[in-house]
């Protein structure tokens, strides 16, 4: 669709509406950037492996240093 055609059928939508429009344009705007970041940061996982904590890091933490005191 051509910017033109889109720019006239916008024009024609009645006032009440085009804060829904800015608002699905966002909403695809958004969609794009998000897919965009996926592809730059791909998972290196799959190639080295991961560690998966089934508890939370800091209670980790103050776990291990409750063993050296």
């Amino acid at each position: 669709m051509v910017y033109e055609t889109l720019v006239e059928q916008i024009k024609t939508v009645p006032q009440e509406c085009l804060a829904d429009i800015q608002n699905y344009v966002q909403y695809i705007l958004y969609r794009y950037n998000q897919s965009a970041e996926k592809e730059k940061h791909t998972d290196l996982s799959k190639y080295f492996g991961s560690l998966k904590f089934h508890q939370d890091a800091l209670k980790i933490q103050k776990e291990m240093r409750n063993e050296w005191n």
